[in-house]
């Protein structure tokens, strides 16, 4: 990807003379995607304000530069200044070496959690990271929501930018997935946007809700998704049953919370 090269000129009335063209080229991209939009990452939209962004590894060399949705990032060049015009040739991206980034991306007006994340950079295809609504950032849709809050059966302390994966059987064969995530005090909501109403034959739909977290998490450092480990969750109805999956009911327009049995929260476990 490289920039629109920059030309110092001087004119007058009848021609310009190019002196000089500031070079640079996009080494690659981050995108910062709304986790509630869509199932899919690929469907995802960018996170519409901006955020901040703290680096804690990469090159020396290396610059950023952020906008709505995205971070780009590139290397100071070693000649960034080429006399006169630049040739199709010399504006092409050279080849670069990968690099390592990592750090976290925070919303500072608190509609998302923060999230952690480290990327080997440079072959400019880009990378994603996903963020999810904290609780006061979820506005409650027409499908209504399921909302809780999970804590550790063990000492009752709440589970951390834990995420939660509600799996909803909307047909034969036929589901849809939503995504939300805890924040640093264990509470969350799922907004279930894409949630049809339901047919004429039914009177609920049939759910399964999972849940990744860490026990190590604090509210202090952001996690990176991938480094989640599945939980096991204590049963709605069976006390000290603890369970990969939990069935639930949803009903379309209810705003439901969800508990373990004779609990306030959600009780979960290490597997």
């Amino acid at each position: 990807m490289a920039e629109e090269p920059t030309e110092f000129e001087l004119s007058d009335a009848t021609h310009v003379r190019v002196l000089e063209t500031n070079l640079l080229h996009a080494s690659d991209v981050i995108y910062w995607l709304d986790g509630a939009s869509a199932s899919n990452i690929v469907d995802m939209t960018r996170i519409q304000h901006s955020l901040e962004l703290t680096l804690t590894k990469k090159p020396a060399a290396l610059k950023s530069i952020s906008t709505i949705g995205k971070t780009a990032f590139w290397s100071t060049p070693t000649t960034p200044m080429v006399s006169g015009t630049t040739t199709d040739t010399q504006r092409q991206k050279p080849a670069t070496q990968d690099f390592v980034v990592a750090g976290s991306i925070v919303d500072n007006r608190g509609r998302f959690n923060p999230a952690a994340f480290e990327f080997t950079l440079g072959g400019g295809n880009g990378q994603t990271v996903v963020l999810f609504p904290a609780p006061a950032g979820v506005r409650v849709p027409a499908g209504g929501a399921l909302q809780g809050r999970v804590v550790f059966a063990n000492n009752s302390m709440p589970l951390i930018w834990g995420l939660l994966n509600l799996t909803v059987t909307i047909g034969l064969a036929e589901t849809l997935s939503f995504q939300g995530q805890t924040d640093a005090k264990g509470d969350f909501i799922i907004a279930l946007t894409r949630l049809p109403p339901l047919p004429l034959s039914a009177t609920e739909y049939n759910a399964d809700l999972t849940i990744k977290g860490l026990a190590s998490a604090n509210a202090r450092q952001p996690v990176k998704l991938v480094d989640l480990l599945a939980l096991k969750l204590e049963s709605t109805t069976v006390p000290a049953d603890f369970v990969t999956t939990i069935p639930l009911v949803i009903r379309p327009g209810e705003i439901k919370r969800i508990n373990s049995v004779n609990k306030s929260s959600i009780a979960v476990q290490t597997a």
